[in-house]
């Protein structure tokens, strides 16, 4: 990632999260600038398939972090507390949504998605909890992180409180964010609590550890994408997944209803490490250059959940 392709990089074809873009060259920019200073920061860290696993890779957010150059009460890691089979509930609760045939929409944190109601979870994490958490549907938007908050919630793990320290974005009056604020700090936020504690690294190797059903799957530590292992292998040997993206069955569109590449997909698809990391190497950006550099391999992170 750090060659000189870094200017095609996307940031709605990835799972970093991204504030208000309204034209491709902004997208372009502003995360390849964000991908940059994470570079330099040594806090992106892209290695070969041949490294050798750890049994915690700099774990983080284990209290307060600053994040942003200045500590803030939102930094502060919800305590993890370990609940008897929670992994296996909420993947139990992914096949559901699978089987069922569900659709929603992959809608990132992008303040005109909120400001049009189209972020479904988001808008049930703020409000009275007195409503139930809403059924998947066309209009109701959320990202791959949420989607699995989302089944933690339907398999009665975790409650809104909860989810709402974890996931829930600081927004402005009229739902915009801080600057680059989603970018430099968010991403690897989420990263940091997604995976609390024991995560390890996915290589390929033969002997490589794998992840267990229920385990959280992250490509790099700042969130690019976050699914949930089956606990199977695919039939490419590569784990397989529960995810909640356009890839690998959708391709990356702009939506011109919304003016992003939010899309309407299949809720959960049942996919594996390998399509996924072979799906973004194969990205394009819209002047059909490779959005990755050839050769780019991603840090494959796994471990339990924050549950």
């Amino acid at each position: 990632m750090a060659g000189s392709n870094l200017d095609a990089i996307v940031a709605q074809a990835l799972h970093r999260i991204g504030g208000s873009f309204d034209g491709v060259a902004a997208v372009l920019r502003r995360d390849s600038d964000a991908i940059s200073g994470r570079l330099r920061r040594g806090t992106d860290t892209v290695v070969n398939r041949d490294r050798l696993n750890r049994p915690d890779v700099t774990v983080g957010g284990v209290g307060p972090q600053d994040y942003v150059g200045k500590p803030i009460e939102q930094w502060i890691r919800p305590p993890v507390v370990r609940i008897a089979g929670a992994p296996e509930l909420i993947a139990d609760t992914m096949e559901s949504i699978h089987r069922s045939g569900a659709r929603a929409r992959w809608a990132n944190y992008t303040p005109s998605l909120f400001q049009d109601g189209l972020r479904g979870l988001e808008n049930w994490l703020r409000s009275d909890g007195k409503q139930p958490i809403g059924e998947l549907n066309e209009r109701y938007g959320l990202n791959c992180t949420e989607m699995i908050g989302y089944a933690a919630a339907k398999a009665g793990v975790v409650s809104q409180r909860f989810l709402r320290r974890l996931l829930l974005v600081p927004r402005n009056a009229d739902g915009s964010c801080n600057g680059n604020f989603l970018d430099t700090a968010w991403s690897e936020r989420m990263g940091d609590w997604m995976i609390p504690e024991g995560r390890r690294v996915y290589t390929g190797a033969a002997d490589s550890p794998r992840p267990q059903r229920g385990d959280i799957v992250m490509w790099n530590n700042t969130a690019h994408h976050v699914a949930m292992a089956t606990g199977r292998t695919g039939k490419d040997g590569s784990p397989e997944l529960y995810s909640f993206w356009y890839l690998p069955k959708y391709q990356l569109t702009h939506d011109p209803e919304t003016g992003t590449y939010s899309q309407v997909v299949d809720a959960v698809q049942v996919t594996t490490v390998r399509e996924l990391t072979d799906g973004m190497l194969a990205m394009r950006d819209p002047t059909g250059e490779p959005i990755y550099d050839p050769g780019t391999v991603f840090q494959i992170l796994f471990g339990r959940g924050p549950w």
